[in-house]
């Protein structure tokens, strides 16, 4: 029975071509307590998994707009060292000669420097840069152009009345004006250094003629045109004292007097001008403001280049000086008037005087100015010891006073008045009323005022050198 089980088994998993394994079959033997049947369980199927899903894509970030670039950091602001005031005073036959100037200017980079310039223009001699005809300030502007066209900034002062756009008419001639002009400047554009150029026609100080005519080539400074008007030495003393300049210089004519000097030696450190005749074309301002741009900007440096850009003989005055200039000055007078006691004495001392260094116009009639430090070598070497002590005192203070660069022992020149001239070799019958020492006169320059041993005076007996000479009778 059991090989008849075993050979059904075999059979049927051959039929079946599989490897199936059947259910255990338990024989029961019926004699026997039947035995539990044990039927091994299904194997628990694994849960299937949850099929994958596909992420939700991760929504792209919105676009950031590009950065703008950051701009170059601006150059720190050069700091200003000088502030330098030019008066030009262009309404007459100069106005050419001051639109080229202006020009020359505007061929720099002053980034160092603020350059100030008021310019009153003419009628009739030039119509360039638009033919205008009134004053206006300007900021001077570097122009890389070469053109002959004012690039300059116009600007408004009001004390002045000026705007930046309307045409305005001023008075250069007036104090007043040239006083505005510096505190406006000053206040709107401070530095540690301040100079000022009175620009234009000059002749030292003004004379009238016998006749009170003015003479047209004889007006002091600031001559204006159009108002027929000029600037006295004492009105640029009362324009200019306490105004806190460093330098002034003169682009004029014969500003290196010591009439002139005396009467703006408590305005600046320095003054730097010529005593003679200077040329219409005026300093070379291109070259001047090069070299002051790369300076160090002492009042004495300043001072030294004006003297160096102009092409005739200029001075540079050291103002603390002037005092001892004028006290060796009058002593040198007092010691020559007093050796004249006679005629014959007297015209000795003139010829002699007129055989020093002088300053003057080719033409006549004009003032005759004679250099103090030519006067005082005359009679360094005079038997006379007193004169020539005092005479060689003169040279030493003359020196000092108007300082050179190089050699403090080469004098420069200054001036004095000595007479007006009718022709070459004629002098006047007498001096302007306004050269003559006048106690009640209101208007004379300090150098006259103070003066006691060279000018004349209303009496004509005071025992001054110009007395001596012109007045006293022997």
């Amino acid at each position: 029975m059991k090989i008849k089980v075993f050979i059904l088994i075999v059979l049927m998993i051959l039929i079946s071509g599989c490897n199936y394994e059947p259910e255990r079959v338990t024989v029961i033997n019926k004699n026997k307590p039947e035995p539990e049947v044990i039927v091994d369980p299904e194997p628990e199927s694994e849960p299937e998994p949850e099929p994958e899903t596909e992420p939700e894509p991760e929504p792209e970030p919105e676009p950031q707009p590009e950065p703008e670039p950051e701009p170059d950091p601006e150059p720190e602001p050069v700091e200003k060292k000088l502030t330098l005031m030019v008066y030009m005073a262009a309404d007459n036959d100069l106005e050419s000669y001051a639109l080229e100037n202006l020009n020359q200017m505007e061929k720099v980079c002053c980034e160092n420097m603020n350059i100030l310039i008021l310019l009153d223009r003419a009628e009739g001699y030039d119509e360039t840069d638009g033919n205008w005809k009134d004053t206006r300030l300007f900021e001077v502007c570097r122009d890389c152009s070469e053109s002959a066209h004012i690039v300059s900034k116009r600007i408004s002062c009001p004390p002045l009345g000026l705007s930046d756009y309307e045409n305005t008419e001023l008075d250069m001639a007036n104090h007043s004006v040239l006083r505005n002009f510096v505190e406006f400047v000053k206040k709107q554009y401070p530095t540690g250094k301040y100079a000022l150029i009175i620009w234009g026609h000059g002749t030292g100080w003004r004379y009238i003629a016998e006749n009170e005519v003015t003479i047209e080539s004889n007006r002091a400074v600031a001559i204006d045109d159009k108002t027929g008007s000029y600037m006295r030495g004492t009105d640029l003393g009362k324009a200019l004292r306490g105004q806190g300049l460093n330098v002034i210089g003169f682009d004029t004519c014969f500003a290196g007097v010591i009439e002139n000097i005396y009467e703006l030696k408590d305005c600046s450190e320095y003054i730097t001008a010529s005593p003679g005749v200077t040329p219409s074309g005026g300093w070379n301002y291109q070259s001047l403001l090069e070299k002051l741009s790369q300076g160090n900007f002492s009042s004495q440096e300043i001072a030294f280049e004006m003297k160096k850009n102009s092409s005739v003989q200029t001075t540079v005055f050291k103002n603390e000086k002037i005092d001892e200039l004028m006290t060796a000055f009058e002593a040198f007078s007092k010691k020559l008037a007093d050796s004249i006691k006679t005629e014959e004495l007297r015209k000795s001392v003139f010829n002699s005087l007129l055989t020093a260094k002088t300053y003057k116009y080719s033409q006549y009639p004009c003032d005759m100015y004679l250099d103090i430090y030519s006067m005082a070598s005359l009679y360094a070497n005079e038997s006379d010891k007193k004169i020539s002590d005092a005479a060689k005192l003169l040279q030493t203070a003359v020196i000092e006073a108007a300082i050179s660069e190089a050699d403090t022992t080469v004098p420069s020149g200054v001036g004095v008045h000595f007479i007006p001239l009718v022709s070459a070799q004629i002098t006047a019958a007498a001096h302007s009323v306004d050269y003559i020492k006048d106690p009640n006169s209101l208007n004379q320059s300090a150098f006259i005022r103070d003066n006691l041993w060279w000018v004349p005076t209303i009496s004509g007996n005071s025992g001054s050198l110009l007395d001596k000479l012109f007045y006293t009778a022997y």
